[in-house]
């Protein structure tokens, strides 16, 4: 075990290219660049495997780079969402870590002052690699599509045509600044043009939820409204809950667990 700190970016790519099985990372913010060397030099036996915090603010306001999510998909990866994700985890192989405060980005690993421990101890990886694979199956962890993706694209062209305000200039001024890449706060059309059937019409019910939180039984209430629209659908509430979990993956809304979500709009 040993410390690290920036510039770490030379010693990252040299453990990607001599992993031959698997790369995990868990990193809230990601940047193309990075990802790009990345895959260049691993090996074509070892599977990226990422865990972000996936949510349209963040993407809009480019600390979440989609075409590194892209990229990372195209490439045989997976890519998975965790809201409140904040951790920096990097497993080589499950026989070597790095926990650091560097997100996979340049500024993580070449420009700001990051602070890390390289660890190869057997059991601490192997419970860092435990915990990693529970993350992976949490409930609250949505799966990333290059379907989803394009979506996704397709709403923030649609926002940044409405003339939304990039919120990461004045983020510093809050008390909880990464919280300020959380929220969407503009007119919802831009959103709902982008949206079609069943997604579409759940998130309209969303909005006549007046709370920023909401549960379950809260967006059930609208069964009978979307019964009326799908007369043919026998599992209205199945439906709600898939295009729920469809909205939490596209990083609209927030799944806080035991049935409860936030909206990630204003």
């Amino acid at each position: 075990m040993r410390v690290l700190i920036n510039p770490w970016k030379t010693e990252f790519l040299e453990l990607v290219s001599s992993s031959k099985k698997s790369i995990k990372i868990t990193s809230p913010f990601v940047k193309d660049n990075i990802c790009k060397e990345m895959l260049t030099v691993k090996n074509q036996s070892a599977k990226v495997v990422l865990i972000t915090s996936f949510k349209m603010m963040s993407v809009y306001a480019g600390a979440l780079d989609i075409n590194a999510l892209e990229n990372l998909l195209d490439h045989d990866g997976i890519v998975r969402s965790y809201p409140k994700l904040h951790s920096k985890i990097y497993l080589f192989d499950n026989e070597r870590a790095i926990i650091t405060s560097g997100n996979l980005t340049s500024g993580g690993m070449e420009n700001n002052f990051e602070y890390g421990i390289y660890i190869s101890d057997r059991e601490i990886v192997n419970n860092i690699s435990n915990d990693f694979n529970f993350l992976m199956k949490n409930e609250s962890t949505g799966i990333i599509t290059k379907r989803k993706l394009e979506e996704v694209k397709r709403i923030i062209k649609n926002l940044r045509k409405s003339g939304v305000q990039n919120q990461l200039i004045d983020s510093f001024d809050k008390e909880n600044p990464e919280e300020a890449l959380d929220i969407i706060d503009n007119s919802i059309e831009p959103i709902k043009k982008s949206l079609s059937g069943w997604k579409l019409e759940v998130f309209k019910c969303l909005n006549l939820i007046p709370k920023d939180r909401f549960s379950l039984n809260d967006i059930n209430k609208f069964e009978n409204d979307l019964q009326t629209i799908y007369p043919s659908n026998k599992h209205i509430k199945d439906k709600i809950r898939q295009q729920l979990q469809y909205l939490r993956d596209l990083g609209l809304i927030e799944f806080l667990g035991s049935g409860k979500y936030r909206k990630l709009w204003k």
